[in-house]
C-alpha cells in the first residue's frame, strides 16, 4: 500500500546578503541534498547558502504550483536576469505536471513584459554570456544535448516539429522581428566578425562542409530530404514569392551579381567549364520537363 508523503517548497538564499536564488520542491530527502545545477553550485560555493522550507503539501500539484508562484514573485528564473540559478519556471517533475492555460498565458505575458524592457534584455544577455563563460557548464550541456539526440524518439519528434510550416512560419516571424532591432544586428554582427577572424574557426568549417560533401551517403540524404521539402506546392509557392521579393529589389540583385563574380574569379579555368556545362544540362533537363 502505498503511502501518503509531504512535499516541500524551499528556497535558497545567499548567506552573505540574504537574496533568494533558488526555489526547488521535493520531498524530505531532496530538501536535505544542497547540489543542484551548476550555476547554483557556483552561487553557493561563492556566496554560501541558507535554505528555508517555505510551504508543505501532500498535494504534489500543490507544491508544483506554489514552486511556479515563488520562481515569478522572486525572480529567481535564470533568465530573468537577477542572478537566479533556476533553469526553468518551475513545475517540472516525475508527476508529470503540465502547467494550466492561466499559468501558461501568465508565464507568457510576464516574459513578453520582461523582453520589452531594454534593460532587462541586457541584463538577461549578461547572465548568459556569465554562465557560459563556465567550461564545466558547456560541457555538461553538451553532453545532456548528445544523450536526448541519441534517443530516435526524442530526435524523430524534434524533427517533425522543426519541419513542419507551422514551425517554419513561426520562425520567420520571430526572426524577422528580432532582426528590426538595430542593436541587436549590430551585436550578432560584432560577434560574427570575431567568430570568423579566428583562422582555426573558419578551418574547423571548411573541413566539416568538405567532410559532408564529400560524403556520398549525406549527399543522398540532403538531396532526398530537399525533394521532400520541394514537393509541397505551398512551400515552392512561398520560395518563389520571396525569391521575387528580393531580386525585384536593385540593390540585392547587385549584391548577388558581386559576389557571383567574385566567387567565379577564384575559380580555375576547368572549374568555370564543368560549371557552364552543368549549368546548360539544368537548363535543357527543365526544358524538356515542361515539354513533356
Amino acid at each position: 500500500m502505498k503511502t501518503e508523503q509531504n512535499f516541500f517548497v524551499y528556497v535558497d538564499y545567499r548567506e552573505d546578503d540574504g537574496r533568494p536564488f533558488y526555489v526547488g520542491k521535493g520531498l524530505e530527502k531532496r530538501v536535505k541534498k544542497e547540489r543542484r545545477n551548476h550555476l547554483h553550485t557556483n552561487i553557493k560555493n561563492k556566496h554560501g547558502i541558507i535554505r528555508k522550507v517555505v510551504f508543505e503539501s501532500r498535494n504534489e500539484q500543490e507544491a508544483f504550483d506554489k514552486e511556479v508562484q515563488l520562481i515569478g514573485e522572486l525572480q529567481t528564473y535564470v533568465h530573468y536576469g537577477n542572478g537566479g540559478a533556476n533553469l526553468t519556471l518551475g513545475g517540472e517533475g516525475c508527476s508529470g505536471y503540465k502547467y494550466t492555460k492561466e499559468q501558461s498565458e501568465k508565464l507568457s505575458e510576464s516574459s513578453k513584459k520582461m523582453w520589452e524592457d531594454p534593460e532587462q534584455r541586457k541584463k538577461i544577455s549578461e547572465s548568459i554570456k556569465k554562465a557560459w563563460e563556465d567550461p564545466e557548464a558547456k560541457k555538461k550541456l553538451s553532453e545532456s544535448i548528445k544523450k536526448k539526440w541519441e534517443d530516435p524518439e526524442h530526435r524523430n519528434k524534434t524533427i517533425k516539429a522543426i519541419n513542419s510550416l507551422e514551425s517554419i512560419e513561426k520562425m520567420r516571424e520571430r526572426s524577422r522581428k528580432t532582426w528590426e532591432d538595430p542593436e541587436h544586428r549590430e551585436n550578432i554582427s560584432e560577434s560574427m566578425k570575431k567568430t570568423w577572424e579566428n583562422p582555426e574557426h573558419k578551418e574547423r568549417v571548411s573541413k566539416r562542409i568538405k567532410d559532408h560533401h564529400s560524403d556520398p551517403e549525406f549527399k543522398k540524404k540532403q538531396g532526398e530530404k530537399m525533394r521532400e521539402i520541394l514537393s509541397d506546392p505551398e512551400i515552392r509557392e512561398k520560395i518563389s514569392r520571396i525569391t521575387k521579393e528580393k531580386l525585384s529589389d536593385p540593390e540585392v540583385r547587385k549584391k548577388i551579381s558581386e559576389k557571383v563574380k567574385l566567387s567565379a574569379e577564384k575559380l580555375t579555368s576547368e572549374q568555370r567549364s564543368e560549371r557552364i556545362r552543368l549549368g546548360w544540362e539544368t537548363r535543357r533537363l527543365k526544358k524538356l520537363q515542361q515539354e513533356v
